[in-house]
This record gives C-alpha cells, sequence and structure tokens, in this order.
C-alpha cells in the first residue's frame, strides 16, 4: 500500500535483544494522509530507520505492508515501512 501525507509525529526508537541475542531497533511513525486519515507506521532496524530519515513535519509518500500479528490469542496490527519518497522539491533542498 502507498499513502502520502505529512509526518506529524515520530516516537522514540525503541531497542531489544532478541531470543538469539541479536540487537534489534524499531521507530514508529504518524502519518496524516488527509481523508485518508492518520496511520501508525513502523520502521524496523537501525539500518532502516537511518536510511529512510523521516523527521516530523515532512511531507511523504510511504509505501507499506499491512501486516496481522498474532501472539496467543491477541491479534495485532502492524504497517512495516518498504519505501519512503520525498516530493522533489524537498530534494532539490537539501
Amino acid at each position: 500500500m502507498k499513502l502520502t501525507g505529512k509526518i506529524t509525529k515520530v516516537l522514540p526508537i525503541r531497542t531489544g535483544m532478541s531470543k538469539k541475542g541479536s540487537t534489534w531497533a524499531a521507530q514508529q511513525y504518524v502519518l496524516d494522509a488527509g481523508n485518508d486519515g492518520s496511520v501508525l507506521l513502523e520502521a524496523f532496524g537501525q539500518k532502516e530507520i537511518d536510511s529512510f530519515g523521516i523527521t516530523e513535519g515532512e511531507t511523504l509518500s510511504i509505501t507499506f505492508i499491512p501486516k496481522v500479528v498474532e501472539s496467543g490469542d491477541r491479534f495485532f496490527g502492524k504497517n512495516s515501512i518498504t519505501g519512503v519518497e520525498r516530493p522533489e522539491s524537498e530534494s532539490i533542498m537539501e
């Protein structure tokens, strides 16, 4: 899926350790897509967080995969970011 909108909130990076002993990082973002509403998106892995470089106030087109995660008898929704596109006018200013 793909949505375009403004990043209204960048949440703090969460970190932890997997059962296998490797560290992980995840960061969530709120994207206001106007008439399509707001959506909570997540980048997983420090490499992805750094490469996406998402900041509050940016207008972006974000490609993501909606997922359902089951834990015991509970289900959770997760929107994993797979790509970020910036308008050309913003790229020129950087």
